[in-house]
This record gives structure tokens, C-alpha cells and sequence, in this order.
């Protein structure tokens, strides 16, 4: 079965150092990492999302350069 949730988290920008927001959908019916692309609002490069799923269905947020 799959879930996915609206997540949404504040994080700062690797390349301007402003706080941005990621706002995407992810299944959190399986545990592991999800990554996708997401440009900065603020200086507009881009960001590799890294969302980690834990077993219990928590989520942690980086972004890389």
C-alpha cells in the first residue's frame, strides 16, 4: 500500500545560506532515501533533496549542492 504525505521543511540553502522551504510529495511506506532536484527561491540554483524514511514512517530533510 502506498503513502504518501504532503512534506514540508525549512532548510537552508548550501549555496546562499538563506532558509528555503521543500515542499514535495513522498511515500513514506518505504523506508530509505528519496532524492530529487529542487531550485533555490532565492538564488535559484539547484538543490539535491535527500529525504530520508524511517522504519516508523519519520522523515529527515538535507540538501547537498
Amino acid at each position: 500500500m502506498d503513502a504518501w504525505d504532503d512534506l514540508e521543511a525549512s532548510v537552508t540553502c548550501p549555496y546562499c545560506g538563506e532558509t528555503g522551504e521543500v515542499d514535495a510529495d513522498v511515500d513514506t511506506s518505504e523506508p530509505g532515501e528519496q532524492v530529487f532536484v529542487q531550485d533555490c527561491a532565492v538564488c535559484c540554483r539547484p538543490w539535491t533533496v535527500v529525504v530520508r524514511v524511517a522504519v516508523d514512517g519519520s522523515t529527515h530533510v538535507r540538501v547537498d549542492r
